[in-house]
């Protein structure tokens, strides 16, 4: 890499870690306690990604890959066992939601999520978990989603989505496990495009306008936001069929799926730091 690439990479890595600096400190997450994070997080990734085929991935080689010390490899390697990352796969309770929002028994002509009888031999809430939550009874799953605000009760015998989608509204720790798979799933399929020429790239697109108005801003927030959630039930329902008729006994098994996000800023802020404007400009030049 020679200096030109590794000054970009670094003002690109400041531009990526400032929201997530944000959410640190406004948790009273100190630099030290984010070092050691860093630190786990290079070991974790040096044996995962840069081990060598046939050999075994000695302390050394990953003191080399990361510039730690070989004494602290060894003490972050033992520590693997106990720092588990966020699940790459949807928890029970979202997976009930991804049922209720795909399978064509729990939604209506118009694919809309039916308002479901919670008992029932089928097309009812408990159908619905004994279909999509494994082992889970249905009063934990009922519980769970009540509690973090993802469905209602209508009346007492029925119960409805509160949203189009597996939103938490009263549960912090459950945003930040959405937000971490949400941003991890972004920031691999962007790596995969920067480093896998050789491959073919996966979706990775982003609209955006500058100088609307904020009455025009929100009228596009209101539209994007109807237009995506409609083109994401069309793909839950699409992956929903697929799942049910795919065959993964030859050992094979892949996650897909696909995210949308809004976004939004001020001009005047932007405007005040040209240099994050020239590093965004650059970004877009090298990809």
């Amino acid at each position: 890499m020679n200096e030109k690439e590794r000054t970009l990479l670094q003002r690109t890595l400041a531009l990526i870690l400032k929201p997530v600096l944000r959410l640190l400190i406004k948790n009273e997450v100190s630099y030290a306690e984010f070092a050691e994070m860093a630190k786990q997080a290079y070991v974790d990734v040096s044996y995962k990604h840069f081990s060598i085929t046939g050999r075994k991935t000695t302390f050394s080689r990953v003191a080399v890959l990361t510039g730690l010390s070989r004494k602290e490899v060894v003490r972050l390697t033992k520590n693997q066992s106990t720092n588990q990352p966020v699940a790459a796969t949807p928890n029970r309770a979202q997976r009930v939601v991804n049922g209720w929002l795909g399978d064509p028994e729990f939604i209506d002509e118009n694919a809309n999520a039916k308002v479901l009888p919670i008992q029932g031999e089928s097309g009812s809430f408990s159908a619905l978990v004994a279909r999509y939550s494994g082992d889970i009874t249905l009063g934990a799953v009922i519980d769970e989603l009540l509690r973090i605000g993802v469905v209602r009760r209508v009346e007492k015998t029925h119960v409805e989505l509160a949203s189009t989608g597996y939103i938490p509204k009263t549960d912090e720790l459950e945003k930040m496990r959405v937000m971490a798979l949400c941003t991890s799933d972004l920031l691999n399929s962007a790596v995969h495009n920067l480093l896998n020429s050789e491959e073919p790239a996966r979706y990775q697109r982003q609209l955006a306008y500058q100088k609307l108005s904020t009455e025009s801003a929100q009228q596009f927030k209101r539209y994007s936001e109807a237009k995506a959630n409609e083109l994401l039930l069309h793909l839950n329902e699409y992956l929903s069929q697929l799942h049910s008729v795919t065959d993964v006994c030859d050992g094979e098994s892949h996650r897909v799926g696909m995210g949308i996000y809004y976004l939004e800023s001020e001009d005047h802020i932007e405007a005040q730091n040209d240099a994050q404007g020239e590093i965004q400009n650059e970004i877009q030049n090298e990809i």
